[in-house]
Parts: structure tokens; C-alpha cells; sequence
């Protein structure tokens, strides 16, 4: 998958006196990233680099910024909530089974569109959260044939949970409503079964879904900061949140939804189904905001321990998800006398920033 960081584009042009303290506070060119710096130790630091305290405090305050994208709100929040969004589809439709009286099933998911991003052992510019999503949710279909209606599936998926992640606690919810129509395919009933290879025909599912998180971090947050300077040589900087628990660090959004996807399917005997087809996903409301207030954290010299000043973060935004997306779905189905399904899936984006979503379910089905 492509390597998609987000980095702020902030370009630090000037350093004004932060208005929040009478203390001599340096901030970014926003006010939302301040550092009050330790003179002595700051500038033997800048120093060694070959570069001049200024120059080092603009650097400190920019890889902060990028840390917790502070200056890049609005597309950071845009991007986390489509790829949280997207972890969604999948998860509650079969697109390999052929006209299934009736299925249970669970279904795990993961989607990103950035590397991982809470790095404890060094992160430069990434945030203590990424555009990634994972999910997880339980499913349901009844198809209609009892009722002479053989062609249409209804299927209906839903989950709530909370977990904790290093030091970010989550809360979630999905749930999600669909129905299928499969045109010119077999019926079960048919001796279509028995064949070899089999078409499972052409496999219209449309719907709703709904998305819920909600990400929340009081706790200490550490990551290692590199500091390249115009010499050639870097240097190492220790970030470390108040242990005083002076931090809030909250994620909230919602996502509405309308899929449309049309699909196909090839199956051998009753053992492996393959299948794959497009899907447009409408998102139609919901948003996501985020909050940081942050005092007293230490930027420390990694290498000798001093202490090269503190650090506040205020900043806050919302930003609404991306209204439609295209989306590419390719899956793989093994079936074991028909009843027991194992199934794995994949949905791709091919705009940008890419995104990738892997689904991985368990079915019973008669």
C-alpha cells in the first residue's frame, strides 16, 4: 500500500510571543504550539546541530505541530473519519453466497490510509492517531424464497464496544440495514449446483450504515522528535506529555452512509467462491471534531537528558467526511459442506489518499 504520511504545511515564518503567558513563550505562527524554552540548554543544543536557538525553537515547534497535526485539522479529521467509515463496509452483506435461506455471522475489519501512527520508539511527524479505523461487528441475513421471492437477500449487521489502546481509550458503534437482489444467477434448488465452475450471476446490495467513534486520551503521551539541521547532523528529542494529567485529548464523529454495489461471483464445486465488483459510497452527514489542550510537556535532549524547555497545544476543529467515494471490492469465500463459511475481503479506493480496507468473517448459513 502506498506510503501516505500526513505532514503539516505550516510554514513558520515568523516566531511571535505567545499572548497566552507573560513568560518568555515562543509560539507558531497560529498560537496554537508555545514552547517557553530553557535558554542555556536550548542553545548548546542548537549549537551542536550548527544552527542558531531561533532556528532550533522553529523546528521544535513545527515537529509538535506535526506530531499532533495542529495546524492540519480540517483534512487529518477528514481523512481518519473515511477510513473509520470506510473499516464499515463489508460487514454485514454476503456477496459469495447464492440465494442462502438464512445466515449469523461475525465480521472484524481494519481500514487505513496512513502508516501506523502512535510510534513509542520514534515518531517524527505522525499524530497519536492515524487515518486507520478498525471495527467489528455481528450479522444477519434472510433471503425470501419462502415466500417466492428468491432472487433478494435482506441482511441487517450491528456492534458496541470500547477498548483501549496504549493510551487512547475508544468507543464505538455500527450497525448497518441491506438488501440484495441477485439477477440471472442459480438458485439453489437448481441442479446449477452440481456443476463444476458456476456463475452466481450479477448481485445488486444497496442500504444503510452507520458509524460511531468516539477516541479520548487523558493519560501521558511519549514519542522521540528528530531535529535535522543545515549541516547534515540530527538530533534526538524526547516529547513528553505533563505526568500531572494536564491533557485533554478527545476525537468524536459520526458517519451516515448509503452504499451501492453491484457485484459477481465464480465458484468451484462448493468449496471456493471468488468474487469482486464495485461499490459507491454516499456519505450523506455526520462530522468529526477534534480537541487538544495540552500544558507543561518537556522537550528533553535524548542524548544527554537536559531539559530544552516546555510545551503547551491548544487547538481544536471539525471537518465533514468526504460526500462519495468509488470503491473497488474483491473477495475470497471457502465453504465447508455448504454450511460453514470462512471469508476474506478487501476494499480499495484509487483516489487520494488511498484507502484499504481488509475484512476477515466467519458464516453459518443453510
Amino acid at each position: 500500500m502506498k506510503r501516505i504520511i500526513l505532514v503539516s504545511t505550516l510554514v513558520f515564518a515568523t516566531l511571535a510571543p505567545c499572548a497566552r503567558s507573560a513568560l518568555a513563550q515562543v509560539c507558531s505562527a497560529n498560537n496554537v504550539v508555545c514552547i517557553t524554552p530553557n535558554q542555556a540548554n536550548l542553545d548548546a543544543f542548537a549549537s551542536g546541530l550548527g544552527m542558531s536557538s531561533d532556528q532550533l525553537t522553529s523546528r521544535l515547534l513545527e515537529q509538535v505541530d506535526g506530531l499532533f497535526q495542529a495546524s492540519n485539522v480540517g483534512t487529518f479529521l477528514r481523512d481518519f473519519q473515511n477510513a473509520q467509515s470506510f473499516s464499515t463496509k463489508g460487514l454485514g452483506v454476503d456477496y459469495a453466497s447464492e440465494a442462502t435461506l438464512a445466515e449469523v455471522g461475525a465480521t472484524f475489519s481494519f481500514a487505513s490510509n496512513l502508516d501506523k501512527a502512535y510510534k513509542p520508539s520514534g515518531s517524527y511527524t505522525d499524530p497519536p492517531l492515524a487515518g486507520g479505523g478498525l471495527n467489528f461487528s455481528l450479522m444477519g441475513g434472510l433471503g425470501l424464497g419462502l415466500i417466492g421471492l428468491d432472487p433478494v437477500m435482506l441482511f441487517g449487521n450491528w456492534f458496541k464496544g470500547s477498548a483501549s489502546l496504549g493510551q487512547l481509550n475508544g468507543d464505538y458503534q455500527n450497525w448497518g440495514l441491506h438488501g440484495q437482489l441477485r439477477l440471472l444467477g442459480p438458485s439453489r434448488s437448481t441442479s446449477a449446483t452440481k456443476l463444476l465452475v458456476r456463475w452466481g450471476g450479477i448481485a445488486i446490495t444497496s442500504g444503510a450504515d452507520y458509524s460511531r467513534l468516539t477516541i479520548s486520551t487523558n493519560k501521558q503521551i511519549k514519542s522521540t522528535l528528530s531535529i535535522p539541521s543545515d549541516i547534515g547532523a540530527s538530533g534526538a528529542v524526547a516529547f513528553t506529555s505533563d505526568v500531572n494529567g494536564n491533557l485533554n485529548f478527545t476525537v468524536s464523529q459520526t458517519t451516515w452512509s448509503v452504499p451501492l454495489e453491484v457485484t459477481t461471483s465464480l465458484r468451484l464445486l462448493s468449496l471456493v467462491t471468488v468474487y469482486g465488483g464495485l461499490g459507491m459510497d454516499f456519505q450523506l452527514g455526520g462530522g468529526s471534531d477534534m480537541r487538544i489542550d495540552m500544558d507543561n510537556a518537556s522537550v528533553t535532549n535524548k542524548a544527554s537528558g537536559a531539559n530544552l524547555g516546555t510545551v503547551s497545544v491548544h487547538a481544536g476543529g471539525h471537518a465533514n467526511p468526504s460526500t462519495a467515494r468509488l470503491r473497488e471490492i474483491v473477495g475470497v469465500q471457502l465453504s465447508f459442506m455448504d454450511l460453514v463459511r470462512f471469508f476474506a475481503q478487501a476494499n480499495v479506493t484509487g483516489d487520494s489518499p488511498v484507502l484499504t480496507s481488509i475484512a476477515l468473517g466467519l458464516r453459518l448459513a443453510i
